[in-house]
């Protein structure tokens, strides 16, 4: 099963999805942050409610920085993860990087503490921190967890992997609820899922959503970053950007539409041995799947002096085969990846399937 069809399944559920595996930076947390608030205005949420989830944002990146492998070297370059999850209004954000076994034992006892207080209880020991600057580089004691539980008013839920006698995974997850009634319930292990499922295929951004026009171009400016970090060859970034592009804009015109019109997909991108590998997925209908099989198919048979000169045929005269804008977007996939496209398939109910295009550079 390719990676977006198992992600799809883990994020069935999902209204909204933001996974980024890396190194995560000022410029990441940015873009993130600026990403989720075009998000949460479409989404209608409150003022109140898009500063709440900046300033958990800004405390879950500053956890990394407190709590994570001294140096964050390029060793570690690809062992932070960071997502975030929108689902029935509710929002869930989950962190996870590396720590020293040293520290567990006092990030267990901040975190155990802090959940065990209530509101007053955790305004008042909030107070003596300040009062008494019990502050330190990890944030005395553990007066960002104070915050972020009296913010969410949720217990703070976390979960250590041993990977070695020297070091663990920390996962943390934070939930900002939309009102007082019950949530749905997302297990803090799904996250270590996700990041399997990411490293095994050498992803570093997914996103699932309604793939409209700020949402396409914010997802492109976090791409961009990872592109120039990761190559400085100028050609390479323009047709990886060229790509994406093309593929996001595929998901947004020709996605199946929802009961809110949303154009609900997944694109994903990552890099090996030099190539980068991109995906992306949108749900279509049963009576256009064999349409668009046989198109593709017809496709991965020419040159790319042939696709050329049938992307010019059909400028001239019309497209026979498919719809002319996809049509058009999947020949440019086709010229400018190193491979033949993949295409997947599998089956969301009886009268739709998720169909995955993946192709390399």
């Amino acid at each position: 099963m390719n990676i977006n069809q198992s992600l799809f399944q883990i994020l069935k559920n999902d209204d909204f999805s933001f996974i980024y595996l890396g190194k995560f930076d000022n410029i990441v947390l940015g873009i993130t942050t600026e990403l989720l608030k075009n998000y949460m205005t479409q989404n209608e949420d409150s003022e109140g409610k898009k500063n709440k989830l900046s300033f958990l944002l800004i405390e879950s990146f500053q956890n990394i920085l407190r709590y994570g492998l001294a140096g964050r070297g390029s060793e570690n370059k690809n062992g932070e993860i960071f997502i975030v999850r929108n689902i029935e209004g509710c929002y869930y954000i989950t962190t996870g990087n590396f720590i020293e076994n040293s520290k567990i034992e006092t990030i267990t006892s901040k975190l155990e503490k802090v959940n065990s207080l209530n509101q007053d209880e955790l305004k008042q020991m909030f107070v003596a921190t300040l009062t008494n600057k019990q502050l330190s580089k990890e944030g005395g004691a553990g007066l960002g967890f104070v915050e972020m539980i009296r913010k969410t008013k949720e217990k703070l839920e976390y979960h250590f992997t041993k990977i070695n006698d020297e070091r663990s995974f920390f996962y943390f997850q934070l939930k900002l609820k939309k009102s007082e009634l019950e949530a749905p319930t997302v297990d803090i292990l799904e996250a270590k899922q996700i990041k399997e499922l990411m490293e095994n295929n050498n992803r570093f951004i997914a996103i699932k959503g309604d793939f409209n026009r700020a949402t396409v171009n914010q997802l492109l400016s976090v791409a961009e970053n990872n592109i120039i970090e990761q190559t400085s060859e100028l050609k390479t970034q323009r047709k990886v950007y060229h790509i994406m592009v093309e593929m996001v804009q595929n998901i947004a015109k020709h996605a199946l539409t929802d009961n809110n019109n949303r154009h609900n997909g997944l694109f994903s991108i990552g890099n090996y041995l030099n190539k980068y590998i991109l995906s992306a997925s949108n749900i279509i209908a049963e009576n256009d799947l064999e349409q668009l099989k046989k198109y593709i198919e017809k496709l991965n048979s020419k040159t790319v002096d042939e696709l050329n000169e049938y992307y010019k045929h059909i400028l001239r005269n019309g497209h026979q085969d498919i719809n002319m804008s996809s049509g058009l977007g999947l020949i440019d996939i086709a010229r400018d990846s190193s491979i033949k496209i993949n295409d997947l398939y599998s089956k969301i109910e009886n009268n739709s399937n998720l169909f995955t295009i993946e192709c390399e550079i």
